[in-house]
């Protein structure tokens, strides 16, 4: 989505530093409920409509009203990112006004979530439902088609109001099995791919013809308990969970040694990141004499049946998700629980968990915005349990977590910030509704004829800049 949209900021090409991108300058008012941006001049759709503040302002309502006609139903799992907004306005055809209903300290950074892409409004009426099968946006390439399980196409946008993209098409294969994607790239029948499993990754380094990038991740991979289905719903059983899987062996295992062992959701490259939360131990008596604790008090039997959903495609936090479910559920097996893997095709896993339908199961989360908050509200609090698109996969409720992380969302002093996360994340470690796994590096493999493709921190694939030497 970030080669066919624009934002109205974006981050630095190397960097997590907020640039222009449709708005080239703003301001906001002493009290910070107000944000006003200037809009680059000159910009058109994909379509030929020309951007103005009508189509800025068309796109956040479609995201913050409810009732709207045209309402982007599927931006639900990122709704409460929005909901400090009060109201938008159009001030002249190159200036939005946005008034909060409190100052937010994330309002800037939301403005450059994928979410917040600025969509052509004749585009959406035109499509309809259909719009997201046929996005229009501003940016470096424009959608041609997509094939499922295919293919997605991209063409450049001859119109681009910046630099022009360097390569005039992108093709994207979803290619399962990664033995498949690195012959591909091997025979040069692709130029990118992405990811693989550290080992492959590995042997790839010393490949004629083949470059890896790697880049420091801001995500986490997670194991996810459904905290409303018994026995779950007791917190001992939960951290007999946390403290029976050996998190560094499992990063040996299948992670090659390339990940860091996750001490809480947040990557330790983001400030607020919990440094006062302990770690949480591989204690399998302790996970073993919780169990069995948890058994006597509430009445059920030895050993626990469970079933943990996995995803059967690699993701950037977890790219061997199958040898990770069998290393947990031989780890759980010895404590006193009986693991029954339930593999879910990529576009049915997460879904199955936003309703959920597991007890346990993995997921992950790469940043949208380099903000704790992204990954402690979106996550854990309970504005984001939903059956359409929610992410607190583990449906946690905690009042005391909920307004800990409400309140961190409004200051805007960034030291009173990290402490009312630390003071949640605290919580959190208490409660145990989540095993945060591992925070993985950004790696990719590409053709040593590829130029300008810059890996970033928030795993977005931005294309703009690449260029495929002796190519048009």
């Amino acid at each position: 989505m970030v080669n066919i949209y624009d934002t109205l900021v974006e981050y630095d090409e190397d960097t997590l530093d907020l640039v222009p991108c449709l708005a080239t300058e703003w301001e906001v008012s002493d009290d910070g409920r107000e944000w006003t941006f200037k809009l680059r001049p000159d910009v058109k759709f994909h379509d030929g409509t020309p951007l103005n503040a009508d189509a800025v302002v068309y796109s956040f309502q479609r995201i913050i009203d409810p009732d709207h006609p045209d309402v982007h139903s599927n931006i639900i799992p990122y709704y409460s990112n929005y909901k400090q907004i009060e109201s938008i306005e159009a001030i002249d055809d190159l200036t939005v006004r946005f008034k909060l209903k409190e100052p937010q300290a994330t309002f800037l950074a939301n403005m450059a979530l994928f979410a917040s892409g600025i969509v052509s409004p004749t585009a959406v009426k035109k499509y309809g439902e259909d719009f997201t099968r046929h996005p229009v946006g501003t940016g470096p390439f424009k959608f041609v088609h997509w094939k499922p399980e295919q293919e997605i196409l991209l063409e450049r946008f001859g119109d681009y109001w910046g630099e022009p993209a360097g390569v005039a098409r992108v093709v994207f294969l979803p290619t399962k099995e990664s033995s498949i994607r690195v012959t591909q790239l091997a025979r040069s029948e692709i130029h990118i791919a992405d990811n693989l499993p550290p080992a492959e990754m590995d042997s790839l380094q010393d490949t004629p013809g083949i470059v890896v990038q790697s880049t420091s991740g801001i995500n986490v991979g997670y194991l996810t308990m459904q905290t409303k289905k018994p026995p779950l719903d007791q917190v001992k059983v939960r951290q007999a969970i946390t403290h029976a899987i050996d998190r560094d062996r499992l990063i040996d295992v299948a992670y090659s040694g390339k990940a860091e062992k996750a001490k809480t959701m947040v990557p330790p490259t983001l400030w607020g990141h919990g440094a006062g939360v302990p770690d949480i131990t591989y204690d399998p008596e302790l996970a073993k004499k919780l169990l069995k604790e948890a058994a006597k008090e509430n009445g059920f039997e030895l050993p626990v049946k469970l079933q943990l959903f996995v995803m059967d495609q690699p993701r950037p936090y977890m790219q061997q998700p199958r040898q990770t479910a069998i290393f947990i559920k031989d780890s759980l097996e010895k404590v006193g629980f009986k693991i029954e893997i339930i593999t879910n095709d990529i576009g049915q896993h997460f879904p199955r968990m936003t309703r959920g339908e597991h007890q346990l199961g993995l997921s992950g989360w790469s940043a949208d915005i380099a903000d704790p908050h992204n990954f402690l509200h979106t996550l854990l609090h309970s504005d984001n349990i939903n059956e359409i698109g929610g992410n607190n996969l583990s449906q946690y409720q905690n009042p005391e977590v909920d307004k800990l992380l409400a309140k961190a969302e409004l200051e805007l002093d960034q030291e009173k910030r990290i402490e009312l996360y630390e003071q949640a994340q605290l919580l959190i470690y208490e409660d145990a509704p989540v095993l945060p796994l591992v925070h993985v590096p950004v790696r990719i493999a590409q053709r040593d004829s590829v130029k300008g493709y810059k890996l970033h921190p928030s795993s977005r694939v931005r294309l703009k800049t690449a260029r495929i030497e002796g190519a048009p």
